[in-house]
């Protein structure tokens, strides 16, 4: 299964599912979790407050999200806050995480909670890893992958790729 860990309006995993053409793939879930009101301040650090990650321009994309993917029925859409909203997916073998959640404590939760769950050779996608806005994520996400023994491969586009052993 795939999961997608900030959705916002669903570009990303929507080119994914025509990529792959996932409606055609009955035997596998795509889990597109999101709040879809941006992110939550309270989750957020003082040095990334400071570094103006609260002041993206969110807008509500829920309906638009729901409506992109109608047509999809293995598509899972989990409204809510991540971490509290993890456990709604009910994959236990997971082949790509995209984690794009703005914001370090949201993000290792995710990284944290599926680890177990994600196949060898599934690729962890880290929206935000190369950016200096996003650098205490990128310091988060080193930490992790020590943690893990695994290399952060920073690709030309600003994130960062995991590939599990």
């Amino acid at each position: 299964d795939f999961v997608e860990c900030g959705v916002h309006n669903g570009g990303f995993s929507r080119a994914i599912v025509e990529f792959v053409d996932f409606a055609q793939r009955t035997d596998k879930k795509f889990y597109l979790l999101d709040n879809f009101e941006g992110i939550a301040e309270r989750l957020a650090t003082d040095e990334e407050k400071l570094n103006g990650i609260l002041e993206y321009p969110y807008s509500s994309s829920y309906e638009s999200v729901v409506n992109t993917f109608s047509e999809f029925p293995n598509v899972v859409i989990v409204k809510g806050d991540i971490p509290e909203s993890l456990s709604e997916v009910e994959s236990e073998k997971i082949s790509l995480l995209s984690i794009d959640l703005n914001c370090a404590a949201p993000e290792i939760a995710a990284a944290e909670f599926f680890w177990d769950k994600l196949v060898s050779g599934a690729a962890i996608v880290l929206d935000d890893y190369g950016w200096a806005k996003h650098i205490v994520q990128k310091h988060a996400f080193d930490g992790f992958a020590e943690r893990k023994k695994v290399a952060i491969l920073s690709l030309p586009t600003g994130q960062g790729l995991i590939i599990k052993p």
